[in-house]
């Protein structure tokens, strides 16, 4: 019984992903994925005793869907009128030297 807990434990540890694994896979920074576990946009399991920190594959999973589903706003910003630059008409100036 013992033996199944353990197979329970390591399967249960590689349902999860590592920061710079969820980072690479939102092709994002692993200072983002901290701030988006620190804003609860992600959920985390720390590993007692240790500072490392693990997402369980089904909340990444989850935000994955979530983000991909998110109505995107598109700015159009206004059209620049490009017009090429004429000659002044201003008289030129005789310089002294």
């Amino acid at each position: 019984m013992n033996h199944k807990v353990e197979n329970e434990n390591k399967l249960n540890f590689f349902h999860n992903l590592t920061q710079n694994e969820v980072a690479k896979r939102f092709r994002v920074t692993p200072s983002t994925v901290k701030n988006w576990r620190e804003n609860g946009l992600l959920q985390y399991i720390r590993v007692p005793g240790s500072t490392r920190v693990l997402y369980p594959i089904t909340a990444v999973e989850e935000l994955e869907r979530n983000s991909l589903h998110q109505k995107k706003e598109v700015i159009r910003t206004k059209e620049i009128k490009r017009e090429r630059p004429g000659i002044s008409p201003r008289e030129k100036k005789d310089w002294r030297i």
